[in-house]
């Protein structure tokens, strides 16, 4: 027989060529220069290896799409992403893809029809139905996003963001009970996170529950105590109630964390003005100087919404 080697022919069925030195290969009979010669073939026609060319394929194919679509180029990346679903038709990841793509590109119709695909072919996954609500949302169809946000939050009951678009939507739907309920929910599936606390405030306010409201403004401050944005929510919820040491108290530490803004000492010299220190009030006053047009709307709106809750 043959020089010996460490390859069992008979029983590797993984065997490779370059796995084989090339001395080797050459002192090889006839007979196992042939044997050895049909594995490989039979290898180059397994299934496993066409799979493994499949997923590379998908994969280049993806990594392409992600690189034109980072310099704009959405029409090259939508043709790079059709390329991957051809590799893999049943992947979640390219109809996903495909889909974001296509609403970059306004194109509605086919990133629904995608996310569908994906929802089809993943019944398990909670994402499909979520981007699906959120086109839907977008366009108005608040019922129908509705349905889709249900379902994604079934699939992923623990996920804050899929529920708290879930509250939104259906507040917005008018669905004010529903709404409530299900961003307490989602505020003690994340209780240290503050965007839910404050969303939950900013619903209760809206309601005119401001007592309700102050308290998750207040723990919105707590788990976020360098956000000046909360502080000042918390301010003006305090302002509401007619606690007005505790508002001038929150917006001094607006102003101590954003002391460029110019609408907090606007607000504060407010509620030093309603308390009767004027001369504290004189001097945010100045410091505000002349509020631009984006400050100068939310002062407005702070002071009506106040006035009217005060009646």
């Amino acid at each position: 027989m043959g020089t010996e080697y460490p390859y069992e022919l008979d029983n590797d069925p993984n065997l490779w060529l370059d796995e084989i030195d090339l001395l080797e290969i050459e002192s090889l009979t006839p007979e196992e220069a042939a044997r050895l010669e049909a594995m490989i073939e039979n290898d180059l026609h397994h299934p496993n290896l066409e799979s493994d060319l499949a997923a590379e394929e998908a994969e280049e194919s993806a990594r392409e799409g992600d690189e034109q679509l980072a310099q704009g180029l959405v029409e090259e990346a939508i043709n790079a992403y059709r390329r991957m679903i051809q590799a893999n038709p049943d992947s979640l990841e390219a109809h996903m893809r495909i889909a974001d793509a296509y609403l970059l590109a306004d194109m509605s119709f086919k990133a629904v029809r995608h996310y569908r695909k994906a929802a089809r072919s993943h019944p398990r996954r909670a994402e499909p139905h979520f981007r699906l609500g959120e086109v839907y949302r977008r366009y108005g169809l608040l019922k129908v996003a509705i349905a889709e946000y249900r379902k994604a939050v079934d699939l992923s009951p623990q996920n804050p963001f899929y529920r708290y678009r879930l509250a939104k939507t259906l507040f917005e739907h008018g669905e004010i009970r529903e709404a409530i309920e299900q961003m307490v929910l989602c505020v003690q599936t994340a209780h240290s996170d503050a965007f839910y606390h404050y969303a939950l405030g900013d619903m209760l306010a809206r309601l005119r529950r401001y007592e309700e409201a102050a308290h998750e403004m207040h723990l919105a401050t707590v788990f976020a105590p360098y956000d000046d944005y909360y502080s000042a929510c918390l301010g003006i919820m305090h302002l509401h109630t007619g606690s007005l040491p505790k508002a001038a108290s929150a917006f001094r530490q607006a102003i101590r964390l954003n002391p460029d803004n110019p609408s907090y000492h606007y607000l504060l010299a407010d509620t030093y003005r309603r308390m009767g220190m004027v001369k504290h009030a004189a001097a945010h006053y100045r410091k505000a100087g002349r509020l631009g047009a984006y400050d100068s709307v939310f002062v407005r709106r702070v002071r009506d919404e106040v006035s009217q809750s005060r009646e």
